[in-house]
């Protein structure tokens, strides 16, 4: 399988009204390509808050999250179409705010192929509560889906981003 393996560091900038935007070093990489299947791990210090998947920028998959935070906090906690934006990006919940992202970025042949690297995103959830006793911290949603070798590609990319998570 065909992925590079990237690790940022995520600033979460916090603002008097209770909304934020965030800062991701370094500025260049895999994962900044536009149009690139992904799936995404944010922890802070091995304990796992969030994973997701992405076809866009990873810039611009936060850049959505945290402008769908925001209307939420500006809006009296209401949701634009059920969106309430990360869940991590809300001080009151989590405290850490300079956190680390680890990007997958798999070569253009994945692409198209939503329903594969959704279920290795599944897989990787799954295994990471099998091996800490806990769902990712804000983790809001799981995809499942039978594809044959996904489980064993989270396994692979769980080991190279923690080694032994527990």
């Amino acid at each position: 399988m065909d992925y590079k393996i990237e690790h940022y560091n995520l600033n979460i900038i916090d603002f008097d009204d209770n909304t934020c935007r965030t800062e991701l070093f370094p500025k260049d990489g895999d994962a900044l390509l536009k149009e690139r299947r992904k799936l995404y791990v944010v922890y802070f210090d091995k304990q796992v808050l969030y994973v997701g998947e992405a076809h866009t920028s990873i810039k611009t998959r936060f850049q959505r999250g945290c402008n769908a935070f925001n209307y939420y906090k500006r809006n009296n906690d209401i949701a634009r179409n059920g969106y309430k934006g990360y869940k991590w990006l809300n001080r009151e919940f989590n405290s850490d705010r300079n956190l680390t992202v680890c990007v997958v970025t798999f070569s253009e042949r994945y692409d198209f192929n939503r329903e594969f690297i959704e279920a290795i995103e599944g897989e990787l959830v799954y295994i990471i509560r099998n091996k800490t006793g806990n769902w990712p911290k804000f983790q809001n949603e799981i995809h499942f889906s039978n594809c044959n070798g996904a489980k064993e590609i989270a396994e692979i990319i769980l080991s190279k981003i923690f080694g032994e998570l527990v």
